[in-house]
């Protein structure tokens, strides 16, 4: 034993003698307090050196120690409720510093939870990070509670999350989601490429439609594919945006992640239906070049007991932020590299009676690379800064299905690529089908744009924005592909097509847009006035777009009246008003659709031998792009009235928005005429091979088909009053008090007549005629949501509480009357006849007018419904914070009456709930 211990005595004395002087470290305590002296916990401490950094928390006796090399070092002291303190020590040997903090006054009113909404010319809410660590969300559709008139919801992973700005939504209008523009640090999120639809609409999964209800093409971005992790700001602007901002109608949401040095952060999150992680760190390379990593997982169930239903998302980022001086002038480089999958999946539980093979899974990825520069120039000079934004996506999408085929008999397909008669082909009874549809979208986006500011007649100030976009999207991805001689349906209306065939999306717009502000005896005025002129290029000149200029002014004015003194404080008051037009350009699936192939059966000779068995086709193919298709236009009208006193304030704003050219898919209708074979004059004992159609009598058969297009055919009217309060944070019990809400009423109903056929049979014989209605179903929906948040926070504790207590004051639903009768219709031939008064006693167009039922116009009014929601974050441990929440922790649906009956509402939701721990070290 003792020749043990020699030896590691003369190890540590050699080893000692060969470290060098500045390894040696020293034990560093500081001890924070307050002014009057009380011990300071969980205050952030961090000390930065060369080659060295670290941010800790002190205990609950106010203090914390470090292990430090010999050398100087820059330390910060922080924390919200206290003036920040920044110290230089020397380090040569242990020693205890004990630092004093001031108490921040205002400090408890910067610490916010909820939207704060912006006073300035758009109308907008700003979400901070810290009101996002508070909500725990899953995704970025659980921030779009905040936003007046928002609720909260259980996060739905597994299928697509639209995002719907100032409107009760229905799914057949789509145009409010993607006339949404998010932009992720100055740069667009594109969907316009998306063509990612399946080649069978109605594969059916153990829990319903597979396709249908997973479908993103045309609603925009799907808000579940966003994390939150990252993000350091929002802004969604319901307003009207400035004409630096385009191709949208229904709103703007920007983006900004976080940048700059900072510890390694991680989070873990649980609740009733997901699990995520996330790991990110900033690293200081040197004075001027910072660079940020992160990591995501997500993995959510539509039911935590069924594992063959699931979705994931993993999102990874590399953000550079570095800083050049040109000229003495500083230059700034931002370059992000980002990647995010999203999976989404689903097939038949093994345990059940269902076919084991038919399974569904949507594969997203995405690859993006960033660079933004931004070049200020010389304070004074006309030309304040210019920036260029770049952004390429390149896309790999994949769609694979697999369907168990089984028929009761003989069927029959055509194959036929061209238009013609053509023989078919009789798949097998059973079979098991592979199809799958590969995208390959690849955006590319560039915008330039400058700042000036001058002054005229010495007293009005000028903000020019001027500048130019450019936006590209291409799908080179092969598209749907499966086996025609094993097709996912035998009444498949469709052929495989390639992507790559498909023109380029090219919007290209420029802007011009100036600021101006006035001061004149204590009254300020502001007043933007823009305009955006846009042009889509690279179109075939047949289409309407290809020669259309699209113009965008955007008019905002703002009113600052001269404070008010009353009491000891001031009242201050801003009016703000605003116009605008706004343009969403159709996506390249609305533009170029698939065709569709009408195969109609002109003979069906089915034989038990192979060899004689023949069916015969006429195959037309329908060519479904509406070439009149424009842009929707959206027209936005508001006023905004902003009140603030003593911490307290107040805003409310009416908003009338009109857009009559909306996206929609209407039904039309064709006559197609096609020979009915007579096969039983064929001589069965005497064949020699198949039937000669040729020598067959037939008859002539004239038959209505209808089909959809992409027109402009839907009207979406929005008018509501959005409101908010929001209170100082009142002493003692360092509370604040927030509400908000708002009164909408969205009518959605048609805009081009509609065209209906009635499915009956007269005589044995297809019906006739086709109707041309004035309107199809509408919608009227009006209603109030309110969302009242009461949050505490408790400094010395760092802990946030909030509780709150949301739901609907009333809600009125009612569909807008179907006028029964048509005002014209056609025939087969294609001529067009008024509809008259005696028509509906005709033994065939009495069949025009549709049912249209007493109830079908009954509206139904729901009445007050509460719902309390708890969230609760604490920091625990040093660098380690946990928090829960608890949605509909209770409930209350009063009840209403329908048609003067009372209908008593059931609460069968229980409560939801999660949990997650944050760390940073």
């Amino acid at each position: 034993m003792s020749l043990i211990r020699f030896y590691l005595i003369i190890n540590f004395l050699f080893i000692a003698t060969l470290s060098p002087a500045q390894n040696k470290l020293s034990n560093i305590t500081f001890h924070i307090t307050g002014s009057d002296n009380n011990k300071l916990e969980n205050i952030s401490v961090q000390i930065q050196g060369d080659k060295f950094y670290e941010s800790k928390l002190t205990d609950k006796n106010g203090e914390i120690s470090f292990q430090l090399p010999d050398g100087k070092y820059e330390v910060q002291i922080s924390h919200l409720s206290f003036h920040d303190k920044k110290i230089k020590i020397d380090v040569s040997e242990d020693k205890k510093i004990t630092i004093a903090l001031k108490l921040l006054e205002s400090s408890l009113e910067e610490v916010v939870i909820t939207a704060k909404e912006s006073k300035g010319l758009s109308t907008k809410s700003i979400i901070n990070r810290k009101t996002m660590e508070h909500l725990q969300p899953s995704s970025f559709a659980d921030l779009m509670e905040l936003v007046p008139g928002g609720r909260a919801k259980d996060p739905v992973l597994t299928s697509p999350n639209p995002v719907l700005i100032r409107e009760f939504g229905q799914s057949k209008y789509n145009t409010g989601s993607l006339g949404v523009l998010f932009l992720m640090d100055g740069n667009p999120i594109n969907s316009n490429a998306d063509l990612q639809i399946s080649s069978l609409g109605n594969q059916i999964i153990s829990s319903g439609y597979a396709d249908s209800k997973r479908y993103t093409a045309n609603i925009g971005v799907d808000m579940r594919t966003l994390s939150t992790n990252d993000i350091k700001s929002v802004e969604i602007i319901r307003g009207i945006p400035s004409a630096s901002y385009g191709d949208l109608t229904s709103g703007l949401i920007l983006i900004n992640r976080k940048s700059g040095k900072t510890p390694w952060e991680g989070r873990i999150k649980a609740d009733g239906l997901s699990k995520s992680y996330y790991i990110a760190k900033g690293f200081s390379i040197n004075k001027s070049w910072d660079l940020n990593v992160s990591f995501d997982y997500l993995d959510a169930k539509a039911d935590p007991r069924d594992t063959y239903e699931n979705y994931k998302r993993i999102t990874s980022s590399i953000r550079s932020v570095k800083k050049f001086n040109i000229a003495g002038m500083p230059l700034l480089w931002n370059a992000n590299l980002d990647y995010i999958s999203s999976i989404d999946s689903e097939k038949f539980d093994p345990d059940t009676g269902y076919e084991k093979v038919d399974s569904y899974k949507s594969s997203i990825d995405k690859i993006s690379f960033t660079n933004n520069f931004n070049y200020d120039f010389t304070k004074g000079s006309l030309f304040k800064n210019i920036s260029l934004n770049t952004n390429i996506r390149q896309g790999i999408e994949n769609l694979n299905q697999v369907k168990f085929v089984q028929h009761s008999g003989p069927r029959s397909v055509s194959i036929a690529t061209e238009e013609g008669e053509n023989e078919g082909y009789f798949p097998e009874i059973s079979y098991v089908s592979y199809f799958r549809t590969e995208g390959r979208p690849l955006d590319i986006y560039t915008k330039l744009i400058t700042n000036m500011e001058f002054n005229t007649f010495e007293k009005i100030n000028h903000n020019i924005e001027l500048g130019t976009e450019w936006k590209y999207s291409k799908n080179n991805g092969r598209g749907q592909i499966y086996d025609v001689l094993k097709p996912p349906s035998p009444s498949m209306t469709t052929r495989p097509r390639s992507y790559k065939d498909i023109p380029a999306f090219q919007d290209m717009s420029f802007f011009i847009g100036d600021r101006l502000k006035y001061d004149i005896a204590n009254n300020k005025f502001t007043l933007y006035a823009g305009v955006r002129v846009s042009k889509m290029l690279g179109m075939d000149k047949s289409y309407a777009l290809s020669n259309k200029i699209f113009t965008e002014p955007r008019i905002n004015f703002q009113w600052g009246l001269p404070n008010m003194k009353i009491g000891n404080q001031y009242l201050k008051t801003d009016i703000t008003i605003g116009y605008g037009e706004l343009y969403k350009q159709p996506t390249l699936l609305m533009l170029y659709p698939n065709k569709r192939y009408l195969d109609f059966q002109q003979l069906n000779f089915y034989h038990d031998k192979e060899e004689f068995r023949y069916v015969n086709y006429m195959t037309y193919i329908k060519q479904l792009e509406n070439k009149e298709l424009s842009a929707a236009k959206n027209i936005k009208k508001e006023i905004r009235l902003d009140l603030s006193y003593a911490n307290h304030n107040i805003f409310f704003t009416y908003f009338n928005e009109k857009m009559t050219t909306g996206f929609r898919q209407s039904e039309r209708f064709e006559s197609y005429t096609y020979k009915r074979y007579d096969a039983s004059g064929i001589d069965l004992d005497h064949m020699t091979g198949p039937p000669d159609v040729s020598l067959l009598p037939y008859e002539t058969r004239h038959v209505f088909v209808g089909y959809t297009i992409n027109e402009n055919g839907s009207n979406t009217f929005k008018e509501g009053i959005e409101f908010g309060y929001s209170s100082p944070r009142f002493p003692i019990i360092n509370t604040r008090f927030t509400l908000s809400g708002a009164w909408f009423k969205t009518i959605y109903s048609n805009s081009e007549p509609f065209h209906y056929m009635p499915n009956v049979s007269l005589a044995g014989k297809d019906y006739p005629y086709v109707g041309i209605y004035l309107n199809d179903e509408g919608y009227n929906n009006s209603g109030l949501n309110y969302n009242l948040i009461v949050d505490t926070y408790l400094p010395l504790l760092d802990m946030n509480i909030s509780a709150s207590f949301q739901g609907t004051w009333f809600y009125i639903k009612k569909k807008i009357p179907k006028i029964p009768e048509p005002y014209e219709y056609y025939d087969k031939d294609g001529n067009v006849y008024p509809f008259l008064e005696e028509d509906k006693k005709d033994l065939y167009k009495q069949w025009l007018v549709r049912n249209v039922s007493v109830t079908d116009n009954l509206e139904t009014r729901y009445t007050f419904d509460l719902i309390a929601n708890l969230k609760v974050s604490k920091r625990i441990y040093n660098n380690i914070k946990a928090s829960l929440f608890v949605n509909r922790l209770f409930s209350y649906y009063q009840p209403y009456y329908f048609n003067e009956v009372k209908v008593k509402r059931k609460d069968e939701s229980e409560p939801y709930f999660g949990m997650e721990l944050n760390f940073n070290f």
